[in-house]
């Protein structure tokens, strides 16, 4: 069972911090860095554009621009529009900033940041973030999906997904997909639940046990990864078909992560060795037009250190892909390669446990 305390989103003692500015363009991008809870150490936001001669990253950008750090428990963010949107999981609050990372205002002139509560007053602790026809959608471990006006920038719709610990998002023909862990009931769940963005409606497809990561192809299919049970129950890489409930599973324990380039669904597998106590992590990938599983890696290896691959994420306007790599200690790295998986760059995230690569062109 997972035991989350809960920080506040702001803190009033920090020191002040001059104002300061940097350039960001449609070729640059975020890393929200998560941090580490048991090390009491804050998440960051870091920008970085190769493109226009920054050879360095601009790090500390959410802290430099508000005078008060991100907090504990960086999730998942997006940028939308003008605005950007980021969960804060264990501080309980979604920030919306402009597109540099400054808290925008509310008309009374208070923070734009929102702190979810169910009806009981408790933190919902929102979690993945997705954004659909003018909309801002967070999943949240209370078990609702939040539907944010950006308008307005507070809630105006919740959404009771039935189950326990939602975790990640897929949109698909105007309906939200989501995972039911169900962390609560020791990883018991096993739910990918599809609610209609239109009636409302809920409808639950079964897979396998403690489903926590989703995404989707540009034909609509959906694939899922359930972690299962270290002790007994493998974990599963499956497929729901586009348009119907029919969930096929494509391999067991080869996928902790994932993401969708083209034609390819990029998938890392970590695996923990509890004697030596380290983590290693294979690359591979799904033929989604060839229907099967290519055993190689799909970048080119010995350019970079991707021992602790920690997620991937892919520049839906470029195609290059992004390894980010984490010791759940030190400072992460972040891994650019181009779409043929040629080896481009590597700098470091400017915190630990970088979440993923958030692009200014856009949704993820």
């Amino acid at each position: 069972m997972l035991i989350f305390v809960l920080f506040s989103c702001s803190n009033d003692d920090k020191d002040f911090i001059p104002p300061f500015d940097f350039d960001i363009s449609d070729t640059g991008f975020y890393v929200l860095n998560s941090g580490s809870q048991k090390l009491s150490v804050p998440g960051t936001l870091t920008y970085f554009d190769a493109n226009k001669n920054n050879a360095h990253p601009v790090k500390e950008v959410f802290l430099n621009q508000n005078e008060f750090e991100l907090g504990h428990g960086a999730q998942d963010m997006v940028v939308y529009g003008s605005k950007m949107y980021i969960t804060m999981t264990q501080s309980n609050c979604i920030y919306v900033t402009d597109r540099k990372g400054k808290l925008l205002k509310y008309s009374n002139g208070s923070n734009a940041i929102i702190r979810p509560l169910n009806s009981s007053n408790q933190p919902q602790q929102p979690r993945s973030i997705i954004t659909n026809k003018g909309n801002v959608y967070v999943s949240t471990y209370d078990g609702d999906i939040l539907r944010i006006d950006t308008t307005k920038m507070e809630i105006d719709k919740k959404i009771a997904t039935g189950g326990t610990f939602p975790e990640e998002v897929t949109i698909v023909n105007n309906k939200l997909y989501t995972v039911i862990s169900d962390y609560e009931g020791k990883g018991n769940g096993k739910s990918v639940v599809a609610i209609d963005l239109g009636a409302y409606s809920t409808e639950n497809i079964t897979v396998a046990v403690n489903p926590t990561k989703i995404t989707s192809d540009k034909n609509g299919n959906i694939y899922v990864i359930s972690n299962g049970n270290y002790n007994d129950i493998p974990s599963a890489l499956q497929k729901i078909e586009a348009g119907t409930t029919t969930v096929t599973t494509l391999g067991s324990n080869i996928a902790t992560d994932m993401e969708v380039a083209g034609d390819k669904l990029l998938l890392m597998n970590q695996v923990y060795d509890f004697t030596t106590k380290k983590s290693t992590t294979k690359l591979l990938y799904y033929d989604i037009k060839g229907g099967k599983i290519v055993d190689e890696s799909f970048v080119e290896s010995g350019k970079a250190d991707l021992t602790n691959t920690y997620n991937i994420t892919v520049n839906p306007v470029t195609n290059n892909i992004y390894l980010a790599t984490s010791d759940y200690k030190a400072e992460g790295s972040m891994h650019i390669f181009d779409g043929s998986g040629k080896y481009i760059s590597s700098f470091r995230t400017g915190g630990i446990n970088p979440m993923g690569a958030y692009f200014i062109t856009g949704v993820k």
